[in-house]
């Protein structure tokens, strides 16, 4: 199967120049790229229109003023041309055999995930552990994503290094563009595509290098996703009742076929009802977590 490789960007153009460029290093070179740009102010544009890269490139751009990851990816897995799309962003560079792994593996309604391994593991300990873990459960056989929480609690489900077939990214809803969070957009993704009966599977050859040390995500510093996780993971599950997911597919499938889009149900009186129960909760998971560390000194 074809693939198109989308890349997600802001304000990165001498790294993402960089990570084009290595992409040449693939031991496929049938592939096409969409960097799909999340409103930078750096000149990526002009940087792009004057790259000559041997595989197939072309760009969109969200301009959005603020946090617009999931408007961007949206943007590039719709302006994507072939038939399997995976999404990576700026701060990851594939290795040589990232292509061909992502081919030889790609099945419809399955979510094919590859390693996220640190460019430096003594930089990203903790990332390293993650890998560590990701590798335990059985390689390119798909599970329910129900059983990876169950069986392997340990294996994160990130949407850095994810593959399918673009017709199973819109059937399944694309990445909902609602709550401009960040800590919500891969969480929403996986609970939907669980929801819908998307199975996932690991491709340890479909790897990735991220650089924890680029700053980016349109301007976000660390304290800043920090409080913002700590908001969507409040008002995110008023966003992934039943309901508001079929919701989020009516909306992909009118968004590809380019017709009038449909309001969604409303969710924010909803929200505030529920969110101090939710801050109760919270707090209280909390203070379990250090009353049992406490325990353990």
């Amino acid at each position: 199967m074809d693939l198109s490789i989308v890349i997600t960007t802001y304000n990165r153009a001498g790294v993402l120049k960089k990570l084009l460029k290595s992409l040449e290093a693939q031991s496929d070179n049938e592939f096409q790229v969409v960097v799909a740009i999340d409103g930078s102010t750096d000149g990526t544009n002009e940087m792009l229109a004057g790259l000559r890269a041997p595989y197939d490139l072309k760009w969109v751009d969200s301009k959005c003023k603020d946090y617009g990851l999931a408007v961007a990816r949206n943007m590039g897995i719709l302006a994507a041309d072939r038939k399997a799309v995976v999404v990576i962003d700026d701060d990851s560079f594939p290795d040589p055999g990232f292509v061909a792994a992502h081919k030889e593996t790609v099945r419809a309604g399955v979510i094919t995930s590859g390693p996220r391994f640190p460019a430096d593991p003594r930089a990203d300990p903790r990332l390293a552990w993650k890998m560590e873990e990701f590798l335990k459960p059985p390689q390119r056989v798909p599970f329910t994503i129900s059983e990876m929480r169950r069986d392997w609690p340990n294996v994160y489900l990130l949407e850095n290094n994810i593959c399918l077939p673009r017709a199973d990214w819109i059937a399944m809803g694309l990445f909902s563009e609602r709550l401009k969070l960040y800590g919500f957009i891969g969480q929403e993704f996986f609970a939907r595509a669980q929801f819908f009966g998307l199975s996932f599977q690991l491709n340890p050859d479909a790897s990735i290098r991220h650089y924890g040390e680029l700053a980016g995500d349109n301007g976000l510093d660390t304290e800043r996703k920090v409080r913002e996780t700590r908001r969507a993971e409040l008002l995110r599950p008023s966003l992934m009742s039943n309901r508001q997911m079929r919701a989020q597919i009516a909306w992909a499938r009118a968004h590809a076929d380019g017709e009038e889009l449909p309001s969604f149900p409303a969710w924010k009186w909803r929200a505030s009802l529920a969110l101090p129960l939710r801050v109760l909760r919270r707090n209280l998971g909390h203070g379990r977590r250090w009353l049992r560390s406490k325990l353990r000194c």
